[in-house]
This record gives structure tokens, C-alpha cells and sequence, in this order.
């Protein structure tokens, strides 16, 4: 129950901090109606479940298996992980949300494939497999659950995202706020890692 608490606040915070499919939806909201978008969210949204069941049921037996691979991705996963939280922390960005009429609205598919070439996608998925499935239970069972509980937790976080481009001239018009939501979504995100590790020792 632990670990899948945690591991639902780390999907918030995958899902919600910035990255290739969130600044693409932002992009996209900012001069198309959110109804033109849901077809994007959903293809990343289920794109990315997806990879996650793959990897991890295409590796979860190899990691269990062979506790030294385990103990490298895990400790792969939580140092990856910790950089990105500083970086995060540290992450001053400067977003330019002019309309671009030229700009062509994707679609479900193209939202879909795009997560298998996200390297944050990726690395998440990873993240999942090393740190977050748990040991003598039934590795598809397991990662099946986690994939679920990711696909739940994603939609809503990218519809927000879709929302704050549809409202960008008054939510991302003070830098300010910005830093201090990066800030926040830094520290979730080191609270998400770590807290497994520190439960079990």
C-alpha cells in the first residue's frame, strides 16, 4: 500500500512537470480549443502506459532475477531521478506561448508514438521497474496495476496543462509563479523517490 501511494505521487509529478509531451499540449492549447487536444492527451496518456507494461514485463523477471542488475537500476533510477528534481528546482524557463497559426494540430496516433522516442518517458518507465515494483509478487500483475494507476494519474495532469494554455496570457504571465510551481514539483519529486527506500531500511 506504501509503495503504491508513493509510487501515485510520483506519477503525479512525471506527469505534471515539464517535459516534451507537456510543452507540446501547452503549445497546442494555446491557440486550439482543449476538444482539439483531447485526442492528444489520450494518445500520450495511453502511449505511455503502455511503454511502461512493455518494459516492465520484458525486464521485471531479468531484474528479479539477478539481484546485482536490481541493485544497479535501482540506484540508476533514484540518481537520474534526484538530478532531474535539482534541475527542476533550479529551472528558470522562459516560455514564449505567441499563437502560431502555422503550427498543425497532431493527433491521437502521432501523441501516441511520440512517448516512444521521449527519453523522460523512457526513463520513467525504468524509474517504475527499478524502484517501484515489488518484490515476490507477480511482476505482470504488478506492473499491470502500475501502468493502470500511471494512465489514471496522466490524464488529468496533462488536461491541466492543456488548461494553462488555453489560459496562458493570465496563468504564465509572472515568472514568478512559474519558478515556484517548479520548486514545488522539485520537492515532490525527491519526496516520491526516496520515501520507498527510506520505508524499508
Amino acid at each position: 500500500m506504501e509503495n503504491l501511494t508513493a509510487f501515485s505521487l510520483f506519477a503525479i509529478v512525471a506527469s505534471i512537470t515539464p517535459g516534451p509531451t507537456n510543452f507540446l499540449i501547452l503549445s497546442l492549447s494555446s491557440h486550439h480549443k482543449i476538444s482539439k487536444i483531447l485526442p492528444v492527451i489520450f494518445g500520450s496518456c495511453i502511449g505511455a502506459s503502455l511503454l511502461v507494461l512493455v518494459v516492465g514485463v520484458g525486464l521485471g523477471t531479468t531484474i528479479l532475477a539477478y539481484p546485482l542488475i536490481q541493485k544497479i537500476m535501482t540506484w540508476s533510477g533514484l540518481i537520474w531521478l534526484t538530478l532531474l528534481a535539482w534541475k527542476l528546482y533550479n529551472y528558470n524557463p522562459v516560455i514564449s506561448l505567441k499563437p502560431n497559426e502555422e503550427q498543425p494540430s497532431i493527433g491521437f496516433i502521432a501523441a501516441f508514438l511520440m512517448q516512444a522516442i521521449n527519453p523522460k518517458t523512457w526513463m520513467m518507465a525504468f524509474a517504475v521497474i527499478s524502484v517501484y515494483t515489488e518484490h515476490g509478487q507477480d511482476i505482470i500483475l504488478n506492473v499491470s496495476i502500475l501502468s493502470f494507476i500511471f494512465l489514471l494519474v496522466a490524464f488529468p495532469c496533462l488536461y491541466i496543462w492543456a488548461l494553462i494554455g488555453s489560459l496562458s496570457n493570465r496563468l504564465l504571465s509572472k515568472p514568478k509563479h512559474v519558478n515556484m510551481f517548479n520548486k514545488l514539483m522539485a520537492l515532490m519529486l525527491l519526496i516520491s523517490i526516496w520515501w520507498p527506500i527510506l520505508s524499508i531500511s
